[in-house]
């Protein structure tokens, strides 16, 4: 007699299919070796593995639900939009906060520079829509803000959105932005490594590194990740009384419990005045601001020493990377086929944009060492904070810049807000608000003032004289 599962043994089985899923893809990208050169996570292969293997793909050949039971694809479907959560809520866990000051004087080019590349994503977005895709291939006007979210959020944003895209009618926009985000991960790496020999071999451009980066070493820095130099290191677990991971785990589910309750006093808030603007806003932008608020009352106590990044970041890789796999495993294939035209377009525009804006903008928001700093703004861009740090240690392997603490700091300022930030979210309601041509024009606008405020702010800058910057700490892991 067959045995009979029940909810909870359905979602255990899903959690050991998705961790022989990672297996049979880290296999895959061991063995197929531009995969790697690539910077293709072992996430994003296993979605493609699941899409292979399910339903739409060997399904639809042998007339079969394929080798994955319907009800392990329904739990994956829920998943992406739970974990994006705990990706960012861990956020601001286990980082120094230095002063505000301190954090400005660091990043501000990178905070400028980042912000206008996403409000310059969001208003050419926009305007295709309006001008080119809604008109010829019918595609939401509610996509004003999908090149944003794919290409400088990522799958973990587009996950996290889903609800709200759905709940306004354009479903579709969910796949679309999943295929965008993985596109996204080969334009980033593989077009910034094009732009490095570019500027080794132009000698208008000064770049710290000399010669071009070899494939070995491409390969080597498939697994690498840069660590900013303020990450805290391991002590001994003897004075906490709980493991390091399990306070990691504990200081997660505080954030995520602050944002709930910030969340819920929004829609009561706005519910008391008509408003139901944050009744399908999604959960994950606010987990970073709880984050940020056990993490600062936990230093304001002097407990900010038990919280170590290096747990927070093993949680959050692990569920970064069931989210990729589990968002692009379940996709709709039909969808993506449907919109190949589209594809192509957002993604050439996208990425002309971001080159553009490296090489010209970048000497004229950053000062010393324009390129590297500009670089890793692009990686970021393109892919998602690991994808800049990659790309600044291909510019500068040797660490002569101060590009990895600099764009480190960055973070601190734009993640809460742009590239799967509140302003990302809020992005679908103002759309539907203002209508998209009204939002493209406004973040037209702001981009436009952002590169006056940049480049008068960089001619104005005083060139500091060049600064001995602590080597950044190497931990082995793979991006996004």
């Amino acid at each position: 007699m067959s045995h009979t599962y029940s909810n909870a043994e359905w979602v255990g089985l899903s959690l050991v299919v998705i961790s022989v899923m990672l297996l049979v893809s880290s296999v895959v990208r061991r063995s197929v070796r531009v995969l790697s050169a690539l910077f293709i996570p072992t996430a994003v292969i296993a979605g493609f593995v699941i899409l292979l293997v399910g339903p739409q793909a060997l399904g639809s050949w042998t007339d079969s639900q394929g080798l994955i039971p319907e009800r392990v694809l329904s739990v994956w479907a829920v998943l992406p939009g739970l974990l994006i959560n705990v990706v960012f809520g861990a956020v601001m866990l286990g980082k120094r906060l230095p002063r505000v000051g301190e954090i400005w004087n660091a990043s501000a080019p990178h905070v400028i520079m980042g912000a206008t590349l996403s409000f310059g994503q969001f208003a050419l977005g926009s305007l295709l829509v309006v001008l080119v895709l809604n008109p010829l291939f019918g595609l939401s006007k509610l996509a004003g803000s999908i090149i944003e979210m794919s290409f400088a959020g990522g799958h973990g944003t587009i996950a996290g959105m889903g609800p709200l895209l759905t709940n306004g009618g354009a479903p579709e926009l969910v796949a679309l932005g999943l295929g965008l985000a993985t596109i996204s991960m080969v334009t980033g790496i593989v077009g910034g490594s094009l732009i490095v020999r570019y500027a080794i071999g132009n000698p208008r451009i000064p770049v710290a590194r000399q010669t071009p980066p070899s494939r070995d070493e491409a390969l080597d820095l498939a697994d690498a990740h840069i660590a900013p130099a303020d990450e805290q290191q391991p002590e001994d677990e003897t004075n906490r009384g709980m493991p390091p991971v399990t306070v990691a785990f504990m200081a997660i589910g505080l954030a995520i419990g602050l944002a709930i309750a910030i969340l819920q006093a929004l829609r009561a808030i706005f519910g008391a005045f008509g408003s139901s603007v944050f009744d399908d806003f999604p959960l994950f932008p606010f987990t970073v601001i709880g984050g940020f608020l056990i993490q600062a009352l936990a230093t304001r106590l002097g407990l900010d020493h038990y919280i170590e990044k290096r747990s927070v970041s093993g949680i959050s890789a692990l569920c970064l990377d069931m989210l990729i796999a589990c968002a692009i495993g379940t996709m709709s294939l039909a969808t993506l086929g449907d919109n190949v035209p589209v594809l192509i377009i957002l993604t050439v525009v996208s990425v002309a944009w971001s080159v553009l804006a490296t090489l010209y903008l970048g000497p004229r928001i950053h000062r010393r060492d324009w390129f590297e700093h500009a670089l890793a703004d692009y990686g970021q861009s393109q892919g998602n904070v690991a994808t800049g740090f990659v790309l600044a240690d291909m510019a500068d392997p040797d660490r002569l810049t101060d590009t990895a603490n600099a764009y480190g700091y960055k973070q601190l300022t734009y993640e809460p807000l742009l590239g799967g930030g509140l302003i990302t979210a809020f992005s679908v309601p103002i759309i539907e608000q203002t209508g998209t041509l009204a939002f493209g024009i406004v973040t037209a606008a702001i981009t436009v003032a952002l590169i006056g405020w940049g480049a008068r702010r960089g001619s104005h800058a005083t060139v500091p004289a060049p600064a001995t910057v602590p080597a950044a700490g190497s931990t082995r892991g793979e991006a996004e």
